[in-house]
């Protein structure tokens, strides 16, 4: 009975050795649940929060856009996250299903638009052959009337140029204009002093043949 006993006892402390064993290697080589629910694809459609409990804490999600509930919480972290996967599979099945149909829709649409296409690309060509056209007598129409813009612009720059020199010219001339102005009013100022000389030597040259005359006519009487 001591040796069962002791056998037993080996063989449970085997056991109780091989399951922490177990349990190291899964949490040490096993999904990393925490950062499962960091990752991008999870983050972005989803919210995980964790409850404080009485033993441990319970884990929910909801979806991001909705606020809705995914599953229902636990307080184990994989079962949340396998339900939250599993949400993920719905939706894209449902997403599968919707493009499958719109793609089945879209098929004979496309078919037309394909029959079309022949169509339209000849049409595109003569198009496309009328247009270089256009644009080549646009481009020659250009041309012309770059050539002609710069035909002008010289003229216009000659055209300046005699109108700067016959500005300069008339402010040459009225330079002298204002010249002769101040020479003329000179030699009307110098006219108006000789005009009064003129009339003082007159009235002398009166007096004096005044005089000339009283002279005479007091010597006659003694020349007889």
């Amino acid at each position: 009975m001591n040796s069962f006993g002791k056998i037993l006892v080996v063989f449970v402390t085997a056991c109780s050795l091989g399951f922490v064993a177990f349990t190291l290697s899964l949490v040490a080589g096993g999904p990393n649940w925490k950062s499962e629910i960091e990752s991008e694809d999870l983050a972005n459609e989803f919210i995980f929060s964790a409850a404080a409990g009485e033993k441990r804490p319970t884990y929910s999600a909801k979806i991001r856009k909705t606020d809705k509930a995914v599953g229902t919480a636990s307080g184990v972290l994989p079962e949340v996250i396998i339900a939250v996967r599993a949400k993920q599979l719905e939706a894209a099945k449902d997403e599968e299903a919707r493009l499958t149909a719109e793609v089945n829709r879209m098929e004979p649409l496309i078919k037309e638009i394909k029959a079309l296409i022949p169509p339209d690309r000849a049409g595109m060509a003569v198009r496309a052959g009328m247009l270089e056209k256009t644009l080549t007598q646009i481009s020659a129409e250009i041309q012309t009337v770059t050539q002609e813009i710069a035909n002008k612009a010289a003229a216009i720059q000659q055209v300046q140029k005699i109108a700067q020199e016959r500005r300069d010219e008339g402010f040459r001339l009225k330079n002298q204009l204002e010249l002769m102005r101040t020479d003329l009013f000179v030699a009307q100022q110098q006219q108006r002093i000789l005009e009064d000389e003129l009339v003082r030597v007159e009235e002398n040259l009166k007096r004096l043949e005044r005089r000339g005359k009283q002279l005479q006519s007091q010597v006659e009487p003694y020349a007889n």
